[in-house]
């Protein structure tokens, strides 16, 4: 009996006392909040209001868009109010742990809820009346992992100025977790829709997931971080009557992976495209591929592009201070572009290719900056695309009929008549190509083309190329 008092005893202590320990952590890491959006280019927050008890915590957090970033962009004052006013009041709810039942029953250091002002926006967006356009709820465990669930309701834009334009969007779901370890995230919506003026545009099932590691406040900061997302869309359609023309893409995909240095001081990041299908007016493609990498980046200059480019108004002096004083450390460490790989089928044909690029052995800036001959001096090209023969003639009849579109004499022509011309040239046209050694043929009967280029030497198919400086 005596084990038994004591252990309720115990329990009944840590139930108040630990309140009191898990809402100060509580309102810091609200703060930390706060002050990490806060450092992200382009936005403003405010804890407008707080209170603390020993069993929960709620505030008003104000977030919203810096107007300094259009500052010098001369606008109206009115339309300056607009951005001035185009902000949010969040409205935070928390219970101290251990035991919790906000967000259902549990034990944990915390539960809590953040909900957008429920006036937001209900003069452009109609949402149901008992929904708030943007929630998310979560908890903390006991041992200080984060889980997360966010929503957004059913909404469509209200048309203004008596227009007929009809947007509306199935809402957002998503969940996530974050802990010392690191943070993941997943979320979908189901279908957007956009009507105007008899165009029609429908995209279904977009989808987002991602996880970093380790600190996940680092991209918040500027700062490098290992990290893999993958964005999707199952399909696209457009239609557009008035002009006869519809369009659809199936099955997007587009992967980003990025990976930090030992120190810190450098990322590379990948990004991936891939699209099943897309169909168009003059275009049909299958299988389509993009694999693409930025290899070492420097912080402090890819720090100073974020904060410059999230600024307009000031990009062209931020611009400026960035190349005067980043640009260089950030050429020392060779950076690279490279599209490792593109391939796919269009109309008939097939195509393949890398474009491998790198800036290298840079120890001061040329004078002036846009000097042709150091630049090529000091990049390194190493590119190749094959085609096979449909694929050329494709291209081939595309060129001639830009060509013929762009002679006034053809003003007259039918798209037809244009189309049967380019058919007749398009055969020669390549096989001068040939002969001037700008292309070249394989044991597959693929055509090719090679470009290399190191110590301001380019090479076309293995032969030299003059540069024009």
């Amino acid at each position: 009996m005596k084990k038994i008092i004591i252990s309720v005893a115990a329990i009944a202590v840590v139930g108040l006392v630990a309140p009191k320990f898990t809402g100060a952590g509580i309102n810091e890491g609200l703060d930390n909040f706060v002050a990490n959006l806060n450092t992200a280019p382009g936005y403003t927050a405010t804890i407008e209001s707080r209170e603390t008890s020993w069993f929960s915590s709620a505030a008003v957090v104000k977030v919203g868009i810096d107007p300094a970033m259009f500052a010098d962009l001369d606008l109206a004052s009115a339309d300056m109010q607009n951005f001035e006013e185009l902000s949010a009041n969040i409205n935070v709810t928390a219970q101290h742990g251990p035991f919790l039942t906000l967000n259902g029953l549990g034990l944990g250091l915390s539960a809590w809820k953040a909900e957008v002002d429920e006036s937001v926006l209900r003069e452009y967006l109609s949402y149901a009346d008992d929904e708030r356009f943007y929630s998310v709820a979560g908890k903390i465990s006991l041992f200080g992992g984060l889980s997360f669930e966010d929503t957004m309701p059913k909404f469509t834009v209200i048309a203004q100025d008596d227009g007929d334009e009809a947007i509306t969007v199935s809402g957002w779901n998503g969940k996530g977790t974050a802990s010392s370890g690191g943070a993941t995230y997943a979320g979908a919506t189901d279908l957007v829709t956009v009507s105007a003026d008899g165009v029609t545009f429908e995209m279904k099932s977009m989808t987002l997931e991602s996880s970093i590691e380790g600190d996940w406040t680092a991209a918040m900061k500027g700062d490098f971080y290992n990290s893999t997302s993958q964005f999707g869309i199952a399909s696209i359609n457009l239609d557009m009557p008035m002009m006869d023309t519809k369009a659809s893409l199936d099955k997007l995909i587009i992967d980003v992976k990025t990976e930090k240095s030992e120190d810190g001081n450098l990322m590379d990041m990948d990004i991936n495209y891939a699209i099943e299908s897309v169909e168009a007016p003059q275009f049909s493609g299958r299988d389509l591929i993009v694999r693409s990498e930025i290899n070492n980046l420097e912080r402090a200059f890819f720090k100073a592009y974020q904060e410059a480019s999230a600024n307009p108004a000031q990009m062209e002096q931020a611009m400026a201070d960035i190349i005067e004083t980043k640009l260089l450390p950030q050429l020392q460490a060779s950076p690279e572009f490279n599209i490792t790989e593109m391939s796919g089928k269009v109309a008939d044909g097939n195509f393949s290719g890398k474009i491998m690029t790198k800036v290298t052995g840079i120890n001061s800036l040329p004078e002036p900056l846009e000097d042709p001959a150091f630049w090529a001096s000091k990049t390194v090209v190493d590119s190749k695309l094959k085609l096979d023969k449909a694929m050329a003639l494709w291209v081939g009849e595309q060129v001639v009929i830009s060509q013929i579109q762009a002679d006034p004499n053809a003003a007259g022509m039918t798209n037809e008549e244009i189309k049967a011309i380019a058919a007749e040239q398009v055969e020669g046209m390549i096989g001068m190509f040939a002969q001037q050694g700008m292309i070249t043929v394989n044991t597959d009967g693929e055509y090719e083309m090679t470009f290399t280029m190191q110590d301001g030497q380019a090479m076309l198919n293995g032969n030299p190329m003059p540069l024009p400086f």
